[in-house]
């Protein structure tokens, strides 16, 4: 949906995110159903190891199946996180775009930060969840006024998506860390642990992206809608934008 500039107030153009969001949830669930599989293989792997310690065997053929699984579960997951970079960055481009349109005013992050966020070394390890906080409060559908947006609260919502997210990178990282530094099978379970920890802090990550995304765009149409230049938005987004997830 394309919005010209009003002929009043000159905000910039306007385009709606929902048809975009739409497609990203789909990824986001399909990026939670594979951090789940992934979390299921290193539970079996962390079994396997106990049941080692308690001395059973395992045979050749079981060995190279389990080897040939994690193989395919990881390029699985390298290629779900790619798919969802892919589609995430564009849609958070234009939801930080659609502010200025929106009447957000003095806002701290420019929209090359939803890209760059990720990619500065030690600056995304909390720039994204800046700019993705700012795209929340700025989207506010309740909040007209051009500053109001930086008195709201920081949702909860937006912390759960990054901490998951976050602790998926760190937990991957130490474990294929340790599993090259430091041999042994004290240390491989060690490793498979943290790649557990990791796992299902990604699926819980993806599930909470899929709402946020949605409540997103939802609460960025309304709030277009409340200035009259748009569709009417659902009726339930305004009342349920803030208070779902509090400060």
């Amino acid at each position: 949906m394309r919005q010209d500039t009003d002929a009043l107030t000159m905000l910039p153009l306007y385009f709606s995110a929902r048809r975009s969001a739409r497609v990203l949830g789909v990824v986001f669930v399909l990026a939670a159903a594979i951090s789940w599989l992934a979390a299921g293989y290193d539970l079996g792997e962390l079994r396997a190891m106990a049941a080692v310690d308690a001395g059973a065997t395992l045979g050749q053929e079981a060995m190279i199946a389990h080897a040939e699984a994690g193989r395919g579960v990881a390029v699985a997951q390298i290629g779900c996180a790619v798919l969802v970079a892919s589609v995430f960055l564009p849609w958070l481009y234009q939801a930080r775009a659609n502010l200025r349109a929106l009447g957000a005013r003095r806002l701290r992050f420019s929209r090359e930060w939803t890209y760059l966020g990720f990619a500065i070394p030690v600056l995304n390890a909390y720039r994204p969840y800046q700019v993705v906080s700012e795209v929340w409060r700025g989207s506010d559908p309740s909040s007209l006024d051009p500053l109001d947006w930086q008195r709201l609260p920081t949702s909860r919502l937006v912390l759960a998506w990054w901490v998951g997210l976050a602790g998926w990178v760190v937990c991957e990282a130490l474990s294929a860390l340790l599993l090259r530094i430091a041999p042994g099978i004290e240390h491989v379970e060690i490793a498979h642990a943290l790649g557990f920890a990791g796992d299902v802090g990604a699926a819980v990550s993806a599930s909470l992206g899929y709402f946020l995304v949605a409540r997103i765009s939802a609460a960025q149409d309304a709030k277009w809608a409340a200035f009259g230049r748009g569709e009417a938005a659902p009726a339930h987004v305004p009342a349920t934008y803030g208070s779902a997830v509090g400060a």
